[in-house]
């Protein structure tokens, strides 16, 4: 099975408007004065609301050790740049982050860089990437987010 990872706020905002979608549609399709009965193929099911609860605890920063927005440098194996703004930052212990750029950096992806760190930790907002090659271009990190691996549903084979 094939994983795909998104940022962790990105998935937040998947479901909840999955939620109130399926909230608006089932008023709907009720009527206000009806209550909303699962169906009985639902029992055993987890509940959305409990996937995204669990999916919280396992993105918790305790994993990631990102705590407001700094990353313990030791905990860095390798940072590789998706296009010139954003990066992922593979990290001991098999997690995953996204560092995001304040702005496009030309040429960070095909060039290289270096990183300024104010102490042993990279943070967003004080630290700094510069492209190599001298271009002179210095690029601040706005943001490092834990990333969270989705799995892509499984397609049940019609029985028909």
């Amino acid at each position: 099975m094939k994983a795909i990872k998104y940022p962790l706020s990105l998935v937040y905002l998947l479901f909840s408007l999955v939620l109130i979608s399926s909230a608006s549609y089932s008023d709907e399709a009720t009527g206000p004065s009806t209550s909303v009965h699962a169906p009985p193929d639902a029992v055993g099911k987890v509940s959305l609301a409990d996937q995204v609860k669990a999916m919280d605890k396992k993105a918790g920063a305790a994993g990631w050790k990102v705590r407001n927005g700094c990353l313990p440098a030791n905990r860095i194996k390798r940072i590789k740049f998706i296009d010139d703004q954003t990066a992922l930052i593979s990290m001991f212990g098999k997690k995953t982050a996204i560092l995001r750029l304040q702005t496009e950096c030309p040429g960070i992806k095909r060039s290289g860089y270096v990183t300024y760190r104010s102490n042993s930790r990279l943070c967003a907002r004080f630290d700094r990437l510069s492209v190599l090659g001298g271009s002179g271009y210095s690029c601040r990190i706005a943001s490092i987010e834990p990333f969270v691996a989705l799995e892509e549903p499984v397609l049940e084979k019609d029985n028909d």
